[in-house]
């Protein structure tokens, strides 16, 4: 519920220690990606990806294509390493991607658009994605950027009871799915009219306002979870969202933390002496 999920965020504010927790803080370490890491990269990409929730189907080559795509364009790379083995990534550009350009309707020139974060599976919990995203924040303050921006899932559509409200049916649905994941059972997705999807959205990202708890998706929980209010890209009233060109219903939302209203901004100038 809702409180218990207030009761288990943390709020970091500084931003100048470690988040890690104790258990790794000694053998973890967070350095931009070097050539020599690349293969060890590629490997761990495959095993988050291919492993839960995502279930995808990554060799190791094509991860490493995509790996050097990402390096040959001038993305950021932040990776813990863990025994000589890299175990998990954090990919930041200043270049937000073509064919999402057109539902980010804020300064894009003054945004860090996260394009990829992981960590994998026996490392979680540990605080490792939050230690990335503290290099990301301290190097986008520093490179004068106003907003993080990132791509996710939007939670998947459904059709509520006509004597229920938005609210409640979210819970509901949010409950049988676990079920019917738990218990190896198919979920049915309905079919919804532009119009409709566009409504879910309004009322979905409205709900998170009060509801952040029944947020569904595991990278807007990490940011949420360290302290930053999320915002989301907005025209004319409406949330913007990217449709699934597979036709796999699996639409893309779009979070935006603005760094000028988050503690972390005040607490580098200040570090820093700029302002």
């Amino acid at each position: 519920n809702l409180n218990e999920w207030r009761k288990n965020m943390i709020n970091f504010k500084n931003l100048y220690n470690t988040w890690l927790k104790d258990q790794v803080r000694n053998n973890c370490k967070i350095k931009l990606a070097e050539d020599k890491q690349l293969g060890s990269l590629a490997r761990c990409y495959c095993d988050i990806f291919n492993g839960e929730p995502f279930y995808e189907t990554w060799t190791e080559e094509a991860a490493r294509q995509v790996i050097d795509d990402y390096v040959n364009t001038d993305t950021t790379i932040w990776t813990p390493e863990i025994k000589e083995e890299v175990v998990g990534f954090l990919i930041a550009t200043d270049t937000i991607p073509e064919n999402q350009k057109k539902y980010i309707t804020e300064d894009q020139d003054r945004m860090r658009y996260i394009e990829e974060i992981g960590v994998a599976k026996e490392y979680r919990g540990q605080n490792i994605a939050s230690e990335l995203v503290r290099k990301e924040i301290i190097n986008s303050l520093q490179n004068d950027k106003k907003f993080l921006g990132y791509r996710t899932n939007a939670m998947r559509y459904f059709k509520k009871d006509r004597k229920e409200s938005f609210e409640s049916a979210v819970e509901r649905i949010q409950k049988e799915d676990r079920e019917k994941r738990k218990n190896g059972e198919s979920i049915v997705i309905p079919q919804l009219t532009t119009e409709e999807k566009q409504d879910f959205m309004n009322q979905y990202i409205s709900l998170l306002e009060t509801r952040p708890d029944l947020d569904s998706s595991d990278s807007s929980k990490l940011f949420r979870g360290i302290g930053l209010r999320l915002d989301y890209s907005n025209n004319n009233g409406n949330y913007t969202w990217q449709e699934d060109p597979t036709g796999a219903m699996n639409n893309r939302i779009f979070p935006v933390i603005d760094l000028q209203k988050s503690g972390y901004t005040k607490t580098y100038y200040n570090k820093a002496g700029q302002r």
